[in-house]
């Protein structure tokens, strides 16, 4: 501690009874929420599917690849996206202050453009250009970009 330039050294009781390195106490951090989210690389004619955060909360306002909490074949459904074909596209971590999430991603081959309104399709050059995708999805990049190269997921990248 710095008690020699600290404004409360006066009135400071840790001071006062030589417990500089007891006091004040601080109270435990709270665990991490862990989360397991499903990520959909979604994929059709050399591109890949976005959809846009909430304006609040986590990663507000960001584009993402879309990921749910658990979620499996039936948010496809859901969406309204029918797979033409599904292979795994690795695994990946990220750490957030109060949450940590564990994902793992699925790479769709979509039959059609179809997608849920406010999602796009975004080839290459707009995911280096247009829409800047969080770190949180960074394990996912190689699979993504391999595919939209035309390579399959496993093929010469480097996915965890």
């Amino acid at each position: 501690p710095l008690c020699g330039s600290c404004p409360a050294a006066e009135f400071c009781t840790a001071r006062r009874e030589a417990r500089t390195g007891e006091l004040p106490v601080k109270p435990p951090k709270k665990a991490r929420r862990v989360e397991e989210r499903t990520v959909f690389l979604l994929f059709y004619q050399n591109q890949t599917a976005l959809r846009r955060r909430p304006d609040k909360g986590l990663l507000a306002g960001l584009w993402e690849y879309p990921n749910e909490p658990g979620a499996g074949l039936e948010r496809l459904e859901q969406w309204g996206i029918e797979p033409r074909a599904v292979t795994p596209a690795g695994e990946g971590k990220h750490i957030f202050t109060h949450i940590e999430w564990h994902m793992r991603a699925l790479a769709v081959e979509a039959a059609g453009p179809e997608l849920p309104a406010g999602w796009v399709w975004a080839g290459a050059e707009a995911l280096g250009e247009i829409y800047a995708v969080p770190n949180a999805f960074q394990a996912f990049q190689p699979a993504v970009e391999g595919r939209l190269r035309g390579r399959t997921p496993g093929e010469g990248d480097d996915v965890t």
